[in-house]
């Protein structure tokens, strides 16, 4: 399941129906940089949150790769972002 509204920029949950994750499922929030409260809700329900960081910065890469290229190394960058 993909967020992409602009539920979690303001701390809200979109209208999600209970038992919409299993176990294991793939939740991912177009936000990135702070916990939403879809990521809460998908971890809750077992399944596996992501942020938007990995694509904020691989879609950086690519345009980089385009314009100049070189396809950059993006795992450091995603260690400094998470790690801040």
């Amino acid at each position: 399941m993909v967020n992409a509204t602009s539920a979690g920029l303001s701390g809200e949950l979109p209208l999600l129906p209970d038992g919409l994750f299993r176990a294991r499922a793939l939740a991912y929030d177009m936000v990135y940089g702070r916990e939403t409260p879809f990521l809460a809700f998908a971890r809750a329900a077992g399944a596996q949150p992501h942020d938007g960081a990995g694509m904020l910065v691989e879609q950086a890469a690519e345009s980089f790769f385009v314009w100049r290229g070189i396809r950059p190394d993006t795992r450091p960058v995603l260690a400094a972002l998470r790690a801040s």
